[in-house]
C-alpha cells in the first residue's frame, strides 16, 4: 500500500545505517468490566513488529502500557457539549503523550542485547490497532459518518467515496494535516482542532 511504503521509507531515512526500526504495534479498545454496563476501562497495549507474528500472537508477547482516563459528565446536556468532547480529545492525547514519551526520549535510540549481540534500536509506531471509533480519536478526525471527510485514511469527500481513482486519492499526511491545522482550517478537512500527539 502506498500510505505504508511511503511511512517505511521516511522510517528508515531518520535513523542511522548501522541501526534497527523498532516497530512499536499499539492496541486500544475501551472495555467494560461488569455484567451491566456501568464500570469501564480504557486500557492500551503495547507489542512489538519485529517479533515474528507466530509469537507475537502469545498473550505474554504484549504489554499493558496503561489505561486513559475515562472522563465522567454530570449529565447528557455536558457529555453532548463541543466543552466536554473537546476536553475528553484533549485527554486522550495527553495521556498517549505521558505514556508514549518515555519511549522516545534522547536521539540515541536503545541497544538491546539479543543472542550475545548489542543491536542499536530506534522506536517507531508503526501500527496502531484500534475499532473506527477510536481511530477517530487517534485521528482527530470527526466521529460522523455524515461528516464531508468521514475517513480517517484519506481526505476525499464522502460522496467521491463509492467511485473513486487512484488519481483522486489524497492521503491525510502529516505535512496536509498539520497545514489544515495551522491555517484554522481543520473543520473543513473534518478534523477536531485539538492538539495531536501524533
Amino acid at each position: 500500500m502506498f500510505k505504508y511504503e511511503n511511512s517505511e521509507k521516511y522510517a528508515e531515512e531518520s535513523i542511522p545505517s548501522s541501526a534497527f526500526i523498532l516497530s512499536i504495534i499499539l492496541y486500544s479498545d475501551a472495555t467494560t468490566t461488569d455484567t451491566l454496563g456501568k464500570n469501564s476501562l480504557h486500557p492500551i497495549y503495547l507489542s512489538l513488529g519485529n517479533i515474528p507474528t507466530w509469537r507475537r500472537n502469545k498473550e505474554d508477547a504484549k504489554q499493558l502500557l496503561g489505561y486513559f482516563p475515562i472522563l465522567s459528565a454530570k449529565n447528557k446536556t455536558e457529555k453532548e457539549s463541543s466543552d466536554f468532547k473537546k476536553l475528553a480529545r484533549k485527554t486522550f492525547h495527553d495521556s498517549i503523550k505521558f505514556l508514549l514519551d518515555p519511549l522516545f526520549q534522547g536521539d540515541g535510540g536503545v541497544d538491546f542485547n539479543i543472542d550475545g549481540e548489542d543491536v542499536w534500536f530506534f522506536p517507531r509506531i508503526s501500527t496502531i490497532i484500534c475499532d473506527w471509533p477510536e481511530a477517530c480519536t487517534f485521528s482527530l478526525t470527526y466521529k460522523s459518518a455524515n461528516s464531508n471527510y468521514p475517513c480517517h485514511f484519506c481526505l476525499v469527500q464522502k460522496e467521491d467515496l463509492i467511485d473513486i481513482r487512484k488519481d483522486q486519492l489524497i492521503l491525510r499526511d502529516h505535512v496536509n494535516i498539520k497545514e489544515y491545522f495551522n491555517n484554522g482550517t481543520s473543520n473543513s478537512a473534518g478534523l477536531e482542532q485539538v492538539d495531536n500527539y501524533f
